[in-house]
């Protein structure tokens, strides 16, 4: 089968990755000098460091946090209305996609039914805490933020997804309308490279979106929240976390389910070891494990007990 009409029948259908169905559209546009498409297929492969394209942000998401106070007292997966905060908090409830394509259709292929956390950085948290402590504002009086993060729906991975595989499909389309046998080999084409690359910016290279927000603060990741105990675990000892605060946490998990089986909750025994990793994190930014942020660690088990 011809090169074109393959990635056409790929695109058009479900079987095949977006990376391979890139990979694919690379020859392509190799063959044919359409070096345009060769940027925009180079980043949807390997990530955005800077501009993103339209359907990648910024995307609006509901804001939550969990919440400690006196006497014992937490709230927990409550909203925080970013409207009622100062002007360096509002970009913050909005995310742009960054990651490879593949990357996004891992996250959207393992959330399942459940919602994606991106959580704040640990800066952007202690100047809310700050801020709501000085009287900039109040949202939750006398308490304070352990974690806030963005809840993201896997749909909007889908729809990442979707726009890159229609951008190509349709790409291939148009080359086809010129010249089905475009790409069998280099340099034989009815499409130019200045043909090709006036396809690709009427198609594909639609308005950029620059992440500029006020804030002055980066959010680059994800938590794909674990549906059991040791998966959990597992994805703790993925992300790097020590294997002695591992077994600590497994032994708090297991005291606090014997106690209460059906706790919604993080429980008093979980608790106490996420007051110990931030305690080490303020010690050591190795104390927990090697190239985990600690505030990426508390969000995600804070993320598992909603």
């Amino acid at each position: 089968m011809a090169l074109l009409q393959d990635i056409i029948i790929e695109a058009a259908g479900e079987s095949t990755s977006t990376a391979s169905l890139l990979r694919k559209a690379r020859v392509l546009a190799t063959r044919l000098g359409i070096t345009e498409a060769l940027t925009w297929i180079g980043h949807e492969l390997n990530g955005y460091t800077g501009e993103v394209p339209e359907y990648r942000g910024p995307i609006p998401c509901e804001v939550r946090g969990k919440f400690l106070g006196p006497f014992n007292s937490s709230l927990s997966n409550v909203q925080v209305a970013t409207e009622l905060l100062p002007a360096r908090f509002r970009d913050l409830d909005k995310i742009f996609l960054r990651q490879s394509v593949s990357a996004i259709e891992d996250l959207a292929a393992r959330s399942g039914d459940g919602m994606l956390s991106s959580p704040w950085p640990g800066a952007a948290v202690a100047s809310f805490n700050a801020g709501q402590e000085a009287g900039e504002f109040t949202l939750y009086p006398d308490m304070g933020a352990i974690a806030i993060w963005n809840s993201v729906p896997p749909s909007e991975m889908k729809a990442v997804v979707d726009a890159v595989r229609t951008r190509v499909l349709d790409f291939a389309l148009k080359l086809e309308q010129e010249d089905p046998e475009a790409g069998e080999k280099a340099g034989d084409s009815l499409v130019t490279a200045e043909k090709g690359n006036d396809i690709f910016n009427t198609i594909i290279n639609g308005p950029a979106n620059v992440a500029q927000g006020s804030s002055n603060f980066t959010q680059n990741s994800f938590v794909n929240t674990p549906k059991s105990d040791e998966e959990l675990v597992q994805h703790l000892r993925d992300l790097g976390v020590n294997e002695d605060l591992l077994t600590e946490l497994s032994e708090a998990l297991a005291g606090d389910r014997a106690e209460a089986p059906d706790a919604a909750s993080a429980g008093p025994r979980v608790q106490g070891w996420l007051g110990r990793i931030m305690s080490l994190g303020r010690t050591s930014a190795t104390a927990v494990g090697t190239g985990v942020a600690t505030n990426v660690v508390t969000d995600t088990v804070l993320s598992y007990f909603g």
